[in-house]
């Protein structure tokens, strides 16, 4: 009776080394399959590409607008010289632009007829300035006046665009509007024109502007009557 406990210890014993020695087997042993277990881990990075950052992702979509040409004029020429424009300046904006150059109109003629030369100073070419202001000096010369109220302007139409030096870029623009002209006297009397007389001029004004500089500013080259 004494000895059942040892034999019970004994039987015990055997149970874990058996146990043991099933385990080592199992655990030990290897199945062929390792290295493609191993190979698969390895290329997981080659398999799934990681999302580029957001900036690199943004550079891309800009890289990608600025080589899709942009249907901005009917007139191919036209519209093709405007592409290369927003190549160079990519906040160019053609329905800002042609407000702005309406604006511009309307103000040159009004600071011109009012022998406001200081106002117009970066708005015009040399020559254009130089030629407002031989005909202010005459008018100051013969003690007359100049009298311009722009009654509408059309929408401005653009009729040629041209891209010289790379970056220099030049419009053409008609621009018909009405328009009540006078010139008087020392004496503020009519000698030229009609208070009354509602004129519809159409001229051709070319705008030009450098696309590298920081000035916002399109100069007036030249005006042509259409």
């Amino acid at each position: 009776m004494n000895n059942i406990p040892y034999i019970d210890i004994l039987i015990l014993a055997m149970i874990a080394v058996f146990i043991i020695n099933r385990l080592r087997n199992v655990l030990g042993k290897k199945t062929g399959n390792e290295s493609d277990i191993v190979e698969k881990f390895t290329q997981r990075k080659n398999a799934f590409n990681e999302s580029e950052p957001d900036s690199v992702s943004d550079q891309k979509a800009a890289k990608s607008n600025k080589s899709v040409k942009k249907n901005l004029h009917s007139n191919k020429k036209i519209n093709s010289a405007i592409n290369e424009i927003l190549k160079i300046d990519d906040k160019f904006d053609m329905s800002s632009f042609c407000d702005g150059a309406k604006k511009a109109f309307e103000y040159i003629l009004t600071e011109y007829s009012a022998n406001n030369l200081k106002a117009l100073e970066k708005l015009v070419s040399k020559n254009i300035y130089k030629a407002f202001e031989d005909q202010i000096n005459q008018r100051a010369k013969n003690k007359e006046t100049l009298e311009i109220t722009v009654i509408s302007v059309k929408n401005p139409e653009i009729k040629a665009v041209n891209l010289e030096k790379k970056y220099v870029a030049y419009f053409k623009i008609l621009f018909d509007s009405e328009q009540v002209q006078v010139t008087k006297n020392s004496n503020d009397e009519v000698i030229d024109g009609d208070n009354n007389q509602i004129l519809q001029i159409k001229e051709i004004w070319t705008f030009s502007k450098n696309l590298k500089s920081k000035d916002p500013n399109w100069i007036l080259e030249e005006i042509e009557e259409n």
